[in-house]
């Protein structure tokens, strides 16, 4: 007996209207607080915001001296200067303040990166190849434990989001517009790393009072 089958052309998972509309902005509010790090010696990067009084979070490696001159553009073509507040090359991590009078600025929501799961979206914007504000998609590929030389451990995201050089420092958020990673690195060629947002918490809740004033709080055990 020969059986035939009927294919549907409606896939299985629609992304319908609204959420794709929902997600477009969510992108366009997060935009506001996702600066581009101009280091004069090395080239740029990306960071967000992280305090409303213009502390920004990035990675280490995007502003490694305290020598160089450092200053940070947003979306409205505003361009300040920012230094390095603290600093942490073993989790990458840098924390800078923007030089202002005493301006507030938008911060990003922040997400629960202890319940992320293995294939669920997530997003990147940064600037990859000096092209500003880029959104690129995928999904959590595997979450890792990393032990250092030093000693200590931390976890890692691993996804299949595209990173290029100039997404460094950016975040990786989850399909509610949170963050709940930064974006650091490229491992393999395929898969980019990111440190979890509650390891960034953990770093910045030791550091001493004087730079955690308000709610800084960003040392990992990466």
């Amino acid at each position: 007996m020969t059986q035939t089958r009927s294919f549907s052309t409606q896939s299985s998972l629609p992304l319908p209207d609204d959420f794709t509309a929902e997600l477009t902005s969510l992108f366009a509010e997060a935009r506001a607080s996702i600066v581009q790090v101009h280091n004069e010696r090395r080239g740029g990067g990306t960071g967000i915001v992280w305090q409303e009084d213009g502390r920004v979070l990035t990675n280490h490696h995007v502003v490694p001296s305290d020598q160089d001159r450092i200053h940070v553009r947003f979306p409205d073509g505003r361009d300040l200067d920012a230094r390095v507040l603290q600093r942490n090359p073993q989790l990458d991590l840098a924390v800078l303040k923007i030089q202002s009078n005493g301006e507030k600025f938008q911060t990003l929501s922040l997400g629960d990166s202890t319940k992320l799961r293995v294939g669920e979206w997530v997003f990147a914007i940064g600037h990859p190849w000096g092209q500003r504000w880029v959104v690129t998609a995928g999904i959590v590929s595997t979450i890792s434990t990393v032990t250092f030389r030093q000693g200590g451990k931390t976890q890692y995201i691993k996804s299949d989001v595209r990173l290029a050089p100039g997404n460094s420092g950016g975040p990786l958020l989850n399909a509610d517009g949170h963050v709940i990673g930064i974006n650091a690195m490229i491992f393999g060629g395929d898969l980019s790393v990111s440190i979890p947002i509650h390891s960034v918490k953990n770093w910045l809740a030791k550091l001493p009072a004087s730079q955690s004033r308000g709610r800084l709080g960003i040392e990992t055990d990466l």
